[in-house]
């Protein structure tokens, strides 16, 4: 029997991690089975191992997960995940708060076996970045007690194993709807939305406070999992039909460049909501930070300057978005309503319809510098927001700290 210590989260550079570890064993021939006992699971921990873990079945390996959903930590997309790649999946929950907390991953072949149990959960800071500890228990199949070892785990699990504990069922489309429906499982957006809000009424210190917290405790950098969970983000890609105008969105995976500006829109302003306010200074936590007009080229001092830039969307090069300080609302401000060299016009992706908010509207629009007059746009969910912020090589807030986010995307 070889043990081995999994200790990760301290060395950002360290590839010594759980899911390291997992992604190893599936990639191995020695293992025929995957067991796993985890308490929380999502979107980002399955990205990192979900084509290890289909590789891994399709070279006639067995899977079987068995998951908690409490606290709002497993996510409704995760669930959705599992189901659409038939992965064989079990559900564990108590409706009187008896938390299933376990985080075991057990692969077997027929010589030799592999435990690995400690803290991380099936999450993408699980995995990879948060401070965690496991053991890796290694042993051949003739060891006995390696064998006894691996028995009273699955000792332990036999009623959820063999489906006789009442809290335990089957994923299906038509448990998931339930367990949607009565708040168990929650979308990842509505859940990061929950957690804020929490942060915001209860974690806020007063600056003075705050300044002191920080100078006492450094931040941990966090490591980057394989799938690249620090540098790619969903933009959506609005296209617009060329005879009616009709809008589609589609999701697509896009990469985050050095040196890019994101800046969160709000509701916007202008008829057709496509007016971006812009900032000559911000700050965070009272300190005082650059602001996001002089991206764009412009001195933050110099009110009467204007800047005319190219914007690039979809594809398409929209001419003349302006930059200008507008006296009567004592601020900078960016008006996207360019156009192509064929009359397209960047209003139509950002007018609302009836019912709906503009393409613009309670996003994140993300520019990216291609030389001083053209910048590409890409537009991004407000859930990405920890994303970026945890990309910013700086980032602050409007005004006197108030307004809304925006930062630049770090090398």
């Amino acid at each position: 029997m070889e043990l081995k210590f999994i200790g990760q989260g301290l060395d950002p550079e360290s590839d010594i991690t759980t899911g390291n570890f997992i992604i190893d064993s599936l990639e191995s021939e020695n293992y025929s089975s995957f067991n796993a006992f985890v308490a929380f699971v999502s979107t980002g921990g399955l990205k990192n191992i979900i084509d290890e873990m289909l590789a891994f079945r399709e070279a006639g390996g067995a899977i079987k997960l068995y998951l908690g959903v409490n606290l709002n930590a497993t996510s409704k997309e995760a669930l959705e995940k599992l189901l659409e790649n038939e992965i064989e999946s079990y559900v564990i929950y108590s409706p009187n708060n008896i938390i299933y907390h376990p985080k075991i991953y057990a692969f077997e072949g027929d010589e030799t076996t592999r435990a690995i149990i400690g803290s991380s959960n099936l999450t993408e800071s699980g995995l990879f970045q948060n401070i965690e500890a496991s053991v890796c228990v290694d042993f051949d199949s003739d060891d006995e007690n390696g064998s006894e070892f691996l028995a009273d785990i699955y000792d332990h699990f036999n009623a959820i194993i063999n489906q006789e504990h009442p809290s335990c069922q089957l994923l299906t489309h038509e448990v998931l709807e339930i367990l949607i429906e009565s708040n168990v499982v929650l979308p990842e957006a509505t859940s990061r939305a929950k957690s804020n809000k929490i942060n915001k009424e209860f974690g806020q210190k007063e600056t003075k406070v705050n300044t002191r917290l920080l100078e006492l405790f450094g931040k941990v950098k966090a490591k980057r999992p394989p799938k690249g969970y620090r540098k790619t983000v969903v933009k959506k890609e609005l296209v617009a039909e060329e005879e009616t105008n009709l809008v589609n969105v589609v999701d697509e995976t896009t990469e985050l460049a050095a040196g890019s500006m994101w800046i969160e829109t709000g509701l916007m302003t202008g008829g057709s909501r496509n007016i971006l306010d812009l900032s000559k200074k911000g700050k965070l936590d009272g300190v005082n930070k650059f602001g996001s007009v002089s991206y764009f080229g412009v001195d933050p001092n110099d009110e009467n300057q204007i800047n005319d830039i190219n914007v690039i969307f979809g594809g398409k090069t929209y001419l003349g978005n302006r930059v200008f300080y507008a006296p009567a609302n004592s601020n900078w401000r960016i008006r996207l309503n360019g156009e192509t060299a064929e009359g397209e016009k960047l209003t139509t992706f950002s007018i609302p319809s009836l019912g709906q908010n503009g393409g613009f509207q309670q996003k994140i629009l993300l520019f990216t510098g291609i030389d001083e007059t053209n910048f590409r746009l890409e537009i991004l969910e407000q859930e990405d927001m920890p994303r970026l912020i945890e990309n910013s090589a700086d980032w602050a807030k409007g005004g006197s700290g108030n307004g809304r986010a925006y930062g630049i995307i770090a090398e």
